[in-house]
């Protein structure tokens, strides 16, 4: 590959009165998208526009590229070009030996800093751990890669340096000129990693410039505050709310009424997926003494109490009290505070609270993006999960097309179903509110197993609180050597991402390459829940509807094991 990367304007058509949502800063967390965009909720009939920064520094890239992929191909969906989306695919563009080079030990520099990147999980997804990329190899895994997710990179690759809608203009870091038209073909890059843009001096006088890439935390030197940034006078609207960078960071979704209406319409929201909790008390707000940002974040500790410790700031000299655990070393082991701000924040009773950290000084919390402390008493705020019958309000836009097709099917066989909708279940908690709420319905633990050769392919379907034993299993089946299949066949075969596994995929396996497996434990149960193929909403079928219907439907016989876990 050798793209040339130029300043390009996407304009976007829009009708009077129609929305547009537009979220920045994703940055690889695909359950925060996914639940903001349910809290506004977006419908059809919106426009959603996301200004750059997709991926990295987030558990899920990938998925977060293959979900607003699918999304564009149902609906009105526009996305900008980020400085990390283009910094990270530049990393693939150079197939010579020093380019190669310089992308495999990226791959290890990503592991140790962020845990991950894009190129990791589309190797993961392979079954190429990033250990192995090095020396030869890495040029071969590299191709491999390419052309595994060519529609993926083609679609980071495609995307516009800004966007234009009415009298809004979208642009990652900042423009010197409303005058778009003057920027074509010019080197993106100054107007994607435009950091501090706000405070650079410029106006606009005949449209709104809604930027992201600069955490709205750090313009604000008197308090810690992600919510999004308003400047009327000048045209400037920051939506970055920090998500994925600070540990006080939230996605931020913002709603604009009508393209060309003024800032004074627009409306936000955030999500963050923090434990919320319901003050008992009030309290009177107290503005900070101390804030401490990255520029100056040097400390020395002088004392401790239990969790809460008292710091001074290097660089000012300010004392103040703050979590023993908010502190980090840099590269040459110095001692530094993450953003903070000892706000007391202004609270009455019955206001709802994000915890940061709970500290036997109180909830280091946020309330509407403003971050501070509440001492007084407060009660978790039960996040209730309701069943409701059939599918869901198809005026919802954050489907995705695979989970969508599994009501479609559902409906058209006549097998009747209660569906709850949650966030990703990938904790204890998670999983155990949604276990309460399909009301009895065996949780069944879904596997995608193979055999050595990539030859045969399994479905395992067993109770929930079963250990899987592969020896016990393979005397069963006549098949050696089985392992947990990769994503790429389970994608390839099922429509169905990690995480997501469920028997519904098999509407997918039109070949049948995939052979079921049922325990027989879960032939007791009357009823059984699975993902509807997107392991943010979950269903109650009957297992006879499943053996009887949909299984004969879908051209599928299940073999069935009996599995002690012993």
């Amino acid at each position: 590959m050798a793209h040339q990367m130029k300043t390009s304007i996407q304009r976007i058509h829009t009708e009077p009165g129609q929305r547009i949502l537009a979220v920045s800063d994703i940055h690889g967390h695909l359950d925060r998208l996914i639940q903001l965009l349910r809290q506004l909720h977006y419908g059809g009939d919106d426009i959603l526009v996301i200004v750059g920064d997709l991926i990295e520094k987030g558990p899920e890239s990938l998925r977060v590229v293959q979900y607003v992929m699918d999304l564009a191909r149902q609906h009105p969906v526009y996305v900008s070009m980020g400085n990390v989306d283009l910094g990270r695919i530049l990393k693939a563009d150079d197939d010579s030996p020093e380019g190669v080079a310089d992308w495999a030990g990226f791959l290890a520099w990503a592991e140790r800093t962020w845990g991950g990147s894009l190129f990791s999980e589309m190797l993961g997804d392979m079954g190429i751990p990033v250990s192995q990329v090095e020396g030869e190899k890495a040029a071969e895994y590299r191709c491999m890669m390419l052309e595994q997710f060519q529609e993926e990179l083609d679609f980071l690759w495609s995307r516009p340096t800004i966007l234009t809608a009415g009298k809004y203009i979208f642009v990652h870091g900042g423009i010197p000129t409303e005058e778009v038209e003057s920027l074509v073909g010019t080197d993106p890059q100054p107007f994607l990693k435009n950091d501090d843009f706000y405070n650079q001096g410029y106006s606009f006088r005949d449209h709104i410039v809604v930027t992201g890439h600069w955490p709205t935390c750090l313009y604000r030197t008197d308090r810690e505050d992600v919510s999004p940034l308003y400047d009327r006078e000048r045209g400037i609207l920051c939506i970055d709310g920090g998500n994925g960078l600070k540990s006080s960071g939230q996605l931020n979704g913002i709603i604009i009424p009508d393209s060309q209406g003024d800032m004074d319409e627009i409306s936000w929201m955030g999500y963050d997926g923090l434990l919320q909790v319901e003050a008992l008390e009030g309290q009177e707000g107290r503005a900070a003494g101390a804030h401490i940002q990255y520029f100056e974040s040097g400390v020395e500790l002088l004392s401790r109490d239990g969790d809460m410790g008292e710091w001074k700031q290097l660089s000012s000299g300010k004392i103040f009290s703050g979590p023993i655990n908010w502190t980090y070393h840099d590269g040459e082991g110095r001692l530094h505070y993450s953003d903070y701000a000892d706000t007391v924040l202004a609270v009455a009773p019955g206001d709802r609270l994000n915890v940061i950290l709970q500290t036997g000084a109180g909830y280091y919390c946020k309330k509407d993006g403003m971050v501070g402390w509440y001492q007084g008493k407060a009660q978790p705020v039960e996040q209730r999960l309701v069943l409701q019958n059939g599918g869901p309000d198809r005026k919802e836009a954050h489907r995705l097309e695979r989970e969508l097709m599994v009501y479609g099917l559902l409906d058209r066989l006549n097998i009747p179903y209660e569906r709850i909708d949650h966030r990703e279940t990938n904790t204890m908690e998670a999983c155990q509110a949604v276990d309460e709420a399909l009301q009895g319905a065996m949780i069944c633990k879904n596997l995608f197993l193979c055999n050595r050769q990539r030859t045969n392919f399994y479905l395992l379907m067993m109770p929930g609180d079963k250990v899987f034993k592969t020896k016990e299993l393979s005397a069963q089946i006549g098949s050696s050597r089985l392992s947990f299949g990769e994503a790429v066949y389970m994608e390839r075969y099922l429509h169905i991402s990690p995480g997501s596994v469920s028997v519904m995929g098999l509407m997918h396996d039109t070949e049948c390459r995939v052979q079921l497996l049922i325990d027989r434990d879960l032939l007791e149960g009357e009823f059984f829940g699975c993902h509807p193929c997107m392991n943010t909403s979950s269903i109650r079928l009957r297992m006879k509807d499943l053996l009887e219907v949909f299984l004969p439907a879908v051209g599928h016989e299940p073999l069935y094991v009996e599995l002690t876990g012993e």
